[in-house]
């Protein structure tokens, strides 16, 4: 793959992120007349008094601070809050001197008519995340980060400008993220990889793998009927503006498929590279020899890469886990939840394609391979006549 096709998947991933992202909450903040979010950084705490009694009696903390906004139309401008914590510490935000804080602003006729700690502020530490994430990527890739990054960019762009508005506009949501992830799957690994037999073999390993998991989420969350309402989250789908209805139940197997599609695409591109290997090492390997040079390999990476995706999803659960625990839950009760079948389902399911891809890669790149490995004819009498076969694998690499 050219730079110069790698600069223009880049920069369509861009485009797609600048055309439907960016709006998204350029307009919502167009559109809101009463409030306005900024930035804000405290000066100073005036007061703190703990323990005051509120109108419903609760004892409470009333803090009144001092901030200066930092950002938006009114930024350099100091204003006066006064937070109220107590209420509920899932909720509370305790502040102190020079904190960043998000701040509510209520606006009447353009003036600011009164304010409120909204949240802290924490984009800048994420925004220093993404560039260190950026930095080290670019440093230690090289090229290979380079097409990386920008195979990333075009996955988001593709997933914020083409997967979410077309679930928004009532497609499908699994027929949907099926032929976004066969477009992923083509477009990423041709960056990557380039135009070989490696490629090719890598994403029809990870096509087949994807599908297969898709069809047992399908199947096993059906019979369990899964609802995709396990959450929060999901449950508030149910009410979106703008007489907007979605296939929730749909939704969770879209996002088990969207959830699997980076481990196998990695497992299907390790085997095909270790069968691409083996195979310009020695030449004369049979097809039997390349598949289980391929499922050698595939073995050792399954192992980590299952615990890759349990741990991932765990990891997100160890909350509730730790709650049924402390409660003392039944097994009975825990498993015939909704969402914790949910989150099996989707973990095994995801684990199931990335162990069946090994298999598929492994016998269409053994396939692949095995076509250019030298086949021996014996001589036929009388002067003899060079024939070359054409080879449509060979054609399409050296296009």
């Amino acid at each position: 793959m050219s730079n110069r096709r790698l600069l223009i998947s880049t920069l369509i991933g861009f485009l797609l992120i600048y055309i439907y992202v960016i709006p998204v909450y350029a307009n919502e903040k167009e559109q809101s007349n009463t409030d306005l979010l900024a930035w804000g950084r405290v000066i100073n705490v005036i007061s703190e008094i703990k323990n005051a009694n509120n109108l419903a009696g609760t004892k409470v903390t009333i803090q009144t601070i001092r901030i200066r906004l930092t950002s938006g139309r009114f930024k350099g401008r100091e204003v006066t809050i006064v937070n109220t914590l107590g209420f509920n510490p899932a909720y509370d935000i305790k502040v102190a001197d020079g904190q960043g804080i998000v701040v509510a602003l209520d606006l009447k006729d353009g003036k600011i008519k009164d304010a409120a700690v909204a949240d802290h502020l924490r984009e800048p530490q994420i925004y220093t995340l993404i560039a260190i994430f950026i930095f080290l990527l670019l440093l230690v890739g090289w090229k290979k980060g380079l097409k990386a990054l920008g195979t990333l960019l075009l996955t988001l762009g593709m997933i914020f400008g083409l997967l979410l508005p077309g679930i928004l506009r009532g497609y499908n949501p699994v027929i949907l993220t099926v032929v976004l992830s066969i477009m992923v799957t083509i477009i990423n690994t041709l960056i990557i990889g380039g135009r070989s037999r490696k490629s090719l073999a890598s994403i029809c390993g990870t096509i087949g793998g994807l599908v297969i998991a898709g069809i047992i989420a399908l199947k096993i969350g059906k019979a369990a009927c899964l609802t995709g309402l396990g959450n929060e989250e999901s449950a508030m789908l149910l009410y979106l503006p703008h007489n907007i209805h979605l296939n929730i139940q749909g939704l969770l197997f879209a996002g088990i498929i969207i959830g699997a599609l980076g481990a196998v695409m990695d497992v299907s591109m390790s085997v095909a590279s270790a069968i691409e290997e083996v195979q310009r090492v020695n030449p004369d390997l049979t097809f039997a020899q390349l598949i289980g040079s391929g499922m050698n390999v595939g073995r050792d990476i399954i192992g980590i890469m299952a615990n890759t995706l349990i741990l991932a999803y765990t990891g997100s659960s160890i909350s509730l886990l730790l709650m049924f625990m402390a409660y003392h839950d039944s097994l009975t009760l825990i498993m015939n939840m909704d969402l914790i079948a949910s989150e099996i389902v989707r973990a095994l399911s995801g684990s199931i394609g990335m162990i069946v891809v090994v298999p598929l890669t492994a016998v269409i790149a053994g396939l692949l391979f095995n076509n250019r490995s030298h086949q021996t004819k014996p001589a036929l009498p009388g002067p003899q006549i060079e024939e070359k076969e054409y080879n449509f694998f060979e054609n399409w690499v050296n296009k």
